[in-house]
């Protein structure tokens, strides 16, 4: 019941999915260093080659509108600026080195995801690399198994899961903090959130005093996670939602787009 807890709880205070959200859809969409995603590509000269229309359920739009901008305030004058300073304090090999560090941590979400999706080939990559980061690369500190093997770690999470097993998506929501989900999304948020590391060691290793220092904790963790990969490259967001003539519209059609493509493949 205390993991339960700390899951809700953390359900509507993490920043850190806001964040790694934008960079996750920006690496995957964007098409050109201008920075605009194969949502806004030229027409295609014939008709028949065009792409089927993108099937949107979002019957909460209005109140996703609000929630949608109070994140992006949340984004520029709440995240942005911590990571301007952790930027400006701390040089940048020492952020590659605790991004790559959470990277490895990370290791058994996906690699049991992968185990759930049968795909055997996803699995062998992230027990290789972990093993590989995890002496080579100092506990995953250095990305050794990508610099010096060029193997990269998947990016398989329990949303992918659930819609391989036919679950249905479901509504587009935006969450406070998190960011754009679907139904689907967010339960595989929940499932994410059981698999990672810090949901087990705070409890049982540091053992608060009460479940709301607990979560505390675990949420501070996802706040270090989001303000350093945010300082690694601050301009992504802004970037990737410059051209767009409606941020929301913009953001959830690339968003849906880029979770039916993991889904998919």
């Amino acid at each position: 019941m205390r993991i339960l807890a700390v899951v809700i709880f953390l359900a509507l205070v993490v920043c850190v999915q806001c964040s790694t959200s934008q960079k996750k859809v920006a690496s995957s969409e964007i098409s050109s260093p201008a920075g605009k995603s194969t949502i806004a590509a030229a027409e295609p000269e014939d008709e028949s080659d065009s792409e089927p229309e993108l099937v949107i359920h979002d019957p909460y739009e209005g109140y996703n509108r609000k929630i949608h901008a109070f994140n992006d305030f949340f984004f520029h004058y709440g995240i942005y600026p911590l990571a301007s300073g952790w930027n400006f304090i701390t040089p940048r090999f020492l952020r590659v080195g605790l991004d790559n560090f959470i990277t490895w941590a990370y290791t058994p979400g996906r690699l049991i995801n992968n185990l759930l999706q049968a795909k055997l080939a996803g699995a062998g990559k992230e027990t290789l690399s972990f093993a590989i980061n995890g002496t080579m690369g100092g506990l995953g500190v250095y990305n050794a198994s990508r610099e010096i093997f060029a193997l990269d770690q998947t990016v398989e999470d329990s949303d992918q899961t659930l819609g391989k097993w036919g679950i249905p998506e479901g509504a587009y929501i935006v969450w406070p903090f998190i960011g754009p989900r679907t139904v689907r999304g967010t339960f595989g948020f929940a499932g994410d959130l059981m698999l990672q590391p810090q949901t087990v060691v705070v409890p049982v290793y540091i053992q608060p005093e009460n479940i709301w220092v607990q979560g505390a904790i675990i949420a501070g963790t996802y706040t270090v996670r989001a303000v350093n990969q945010t300082s690694l490259d601050p301009d992504a967001y802004d970037n990737l939602m410059k051209d767009s003539i409606d941020p929301y519209a913009f953001l959830r059609d690339i968003y849906l787009q880029n979770t039916r493509k993991n889904v998919a493949d």
